[in-house]
């Protein structure tokens, strides 16, 4: 046992490692745009009447000429007062909003409602986030710049955002995930990015076919576009590395909804395309489940604590050493502590969640799917 644990902890170090050195790698993106794009951002709504008002107004206070780009909400069969109240802002704002509302019941979720957005866009390049987020004034300038004569996406960042230590916990594995995503971006083999900050050209969209191979899974808008659209035009997107880019989403108060969240997360993966990244998460699986397993022995008194204890430090390390610039570009605290914790209870909370993503079942927008 302490064999495969020490083998496991040594592609653990090197995978982490690595991810440190492609971080490292990726240039901050830089003013290099002159002229202006024209935008089509869309915001895909159900159920937002608490949130859609304050996004409009922030899109309405963005430092971008007004010409130049176009705001459509689309809403996918909203319970709440969202239509309503989306309606009574977009009277008040000064910029070009347009509402659309899907019809046709056997056609619902984000991924209809994108769909629908995008053929109804004017303009060629789009971006998309959610009616929960927030972000700064400069945020479709940020895209403007990073978006050349050759680039077909663009994946911006995104941080989770709330008080206490369970919040800081989510915000800094997100961190890690978001660096994997940004990393294996630059290096050609895509595994995440967040539809919460996206952008992408509608003829791209288009030639691949938009959503069409997983129209009807519910997650993965954002991975399954980004893993065809970088399959089809290789070396055309890119990961903005840029604070004005920064996209703030809102941490879970509850445990469930977060599960929840990691729940529906999870289960695309079994839909993921890219054997690679499959094949990583069958390895993390089997990692920490050695980890616990080695563990669950020198409890039993089977294996010595003292290189365990050794394994578990260098492990730790890593991540942090991983982690820490990642979290502090995105204005993070410090990652010691939540990382400290995520030692000891990650390893259950990944194979809790590869369970969960197969047998498991979650409820997104009071709909509820297996």
């Amino acid at each position: 046992m302490i064999f495969l644990i020490g083998a496991f902890t040594v592609l653990h170090v090197l995978f982490y490692l690595k991810l440190t050195v492609g971080w490292s790698r990726i240039g901050v993106m830089k003013e290099n745009n002159e002229s202006f794009i024209p935008f089509t951002v869309i915001i895909p709504v159900r159920n937002e009447a608490d949130t859609i008002d304050a996004i409009l107004n922030r899109l309405n206070e963005q430092e971008y000429p007004k010409d130049f780009f176009e705001v459509i909400v689309v809403d996918d069969f909203s319970e709440d007062q969202t239509v309503t109240i989306a309606k009574k802002t977009m009277e008040s704002l000064s910029i070009s909003i347009r509402l659309i509302q899907l019809k046709d019941e056997a056609r619902q979720g984000k991924k209809h409602a994108l769909t629908a957005a995008v053929k109804e866009a004017s303009f060629e390049t789009i971006l998309t986030t959610d009616a929960d987020c927030w972000f700064g004034k400069e945020w479709i300038k940020s895209f403007n710049d990073a978006f050349e004569s050759d680039t077909n996406m663009v994946a911006g960042p995104v941080v989770i955002e709330g008080q206490g230590f369970f919040a800081r916990l989510q915000q800094v594995e997100f961190a890690g995930l978001m660096g994997f995503g940004a990393v294996t971006i630059t290096e050609e083999n895509p595994s995440m990015c967040s539809g919460a900050n996206l952008g992408f050209r509608k003829k791209a969209f288009e030639e691949v076919g938009g959503y069409t191979n997983n129209l009807f899974t519910p997650s993965g808008d954002d991975e399954f576009l980004l893993f065809n659209i970088m399959q089809k035009f290789p070396n055309s997107a890119r990961f903005l590395k840029s604070e004005k880019a920064i996209v703030n989403t809102p941490a879970h108060a509850k445990f469930y909804s977060f599960i929840n969240q990691r729940t529906r997360w999870t289960s695309k993966w079994k839909h993921n395309m890219n054997r690679k990244v499959r094949i990583s998460a069958i390895l993390f699986f089997l990692d920490y489940l050695t980890f616990y397993g080695a563990i669950g022995l020198a409890i039993a008194g089977y294996l010595d604590t003292v290189p365990l204890a050794l394994v578990i430090i260098v492990r730790f390390l890593s991540l942090l050493i991983y982690v820490s610039p990642i979290n502090s570009f995105l204005k993070g605290k410090s990652s010691f502590w939540p990382l400290l914790f995520f030692q000891i209870i990650y390893p259950l909370h990944v194979l809790f969640m590869g369970f969960n993503s197969i047998f498991g079942s979650y409820t997104w927008k009071g709909r509820k799917y297996g």
